[in-house]
């Protein structure tokens, strides 16, 4: 079966004042054209779909646009929530998304009750079970405790590895079987535009905890492409685009899995080409004035230096 990860889309996210709403349908389309050709059985998405809690009707309708071509192209997905997108918003619309084969989790639930999500391949020869564990805030640990009818007595990070633990301790032997999770795997090198009060101590999971009955972990919360040396393979596939000045000079992506049950997963990284560039510049208006010729349209960040106070300049 193939799949192809993704996450961390921010969408309605603006750079200051301007809106990406643009540089984000690029982003979605460029991915649409990657699962088409590559002929996809599943994409999965990490987390994260908006910036915030209350997003916009122009992010919600990329969102739904996206699906319904998406549905078009016969390629099911599976979304998990992350920190940034409201759990009660997501689950408001999962019923109805259902119906373009979109399955949707905004919050951690046992395996029994939604917990796994079984997806056919495209011929139907193969199935994969896919384990979701949203982003879990700390009230959610307890409620997830209670569902197992015991008390919370371990840190955060912990509790929410023994999640994943639980859930993939239910994977069968006979299908390709993947973890989807939004969470904080200790060590990761962060891109910038993560929200920094949960990327703490307490919220990183230690990379030996997670689970190694897995095909791959397609990881969301970092926006910064790289694999976690994990037991299991496991990536974080990153942001669309460069979301803030933090991220500039990263080379976004999208990840390709090809995996049979028992089988060892194939993994490879995917380029993507939307979006605007963000730079920094430094130096006197002289140096600057050079330099401003091979910007293109990238979005600058610029640092002027100066003798003394220069009345208008902007």
């Amino acid at each position: 079966m193939k799949f192809l990860h993704s996450g961390d889309w921010h969408l309605g996210k603006n750079l200051r004042a301007l809106s990406r709403r643009d540089e984000c349908e690029q982003a979605l389309n460029e991915l649409l054209d990657i699962a088409r050709r590559e002929a996809v059985d599943c994409l999965l998405v990490a987390g994260d779909t908006f910036d915030t809690t209350t997003p916009s009707p122009e992010a919600e309708a990329l969102l739904f646009d996206f699906l319904r071509e998406l549905f078009g192209a016969g390629i099911p997905a599976v979304i998990i929530g992350g920190n940034h997108d409201h759990p009660k918003r997501l689950a408001a619309v999962s019923r109805v998304l259902e119906l373009l084969n979109v399955h949707l989790r905004a919050e951690a639930v046992v395996p029994e009750s939604g917990g796994l999500v079984r997806v056919q391949s495209r011929d139907g020869s193969e199935a994969a079970t896919i384990a979701v564990l949203p982003w879990v805030h700390e009230r959610d640990v307890v409620r997830w405790e209670s569902l197992l009818g015991r008390e919370s007595h371990q840190e955060y990070a912990d509790e929410v590895a023994q999640m994943a633990t639980h859930l993939t301790s239910a994977f069968p032997r006979d299908t390709v079987n993947v973890l989807l999770a939004h969470l904080m795997v200790d060590g990761a090198q962060v891109g910038g535009g993560e929200r920094e009060l949960h990327l703490g101590a307490v919220y990183a999971v230690k990379p030996q905890a997670l689970p190694g009955n897995a095909n791959y972990i397609a990881l969301g919360h970092v926006h910064r492409p790289q694999a976690i040396a994990a037991p299991s393979p496991a990536r974080y596939a990153g942001s669309l685009l460069q979301l803030d000045f933090g991220e500039r000079g990263q080379e976004k992506s999208v990840v390709l899995i090809e995996a049979h049950p028992g089988r060892p997963a194939h993994v490879e990284t995917v380029p993507l080409n939307a979006g605007r560039r963000l730079r920094d510049l430094e130096g006197t208006l002289a140096e600057l004035q050079t330099l401003a010729a091979d910007t293109g349209d990238d979005y600058l960040r610029v640092r002027v230096h100066v003798d003394g106070p220069s009345p208008g300049l902007t």
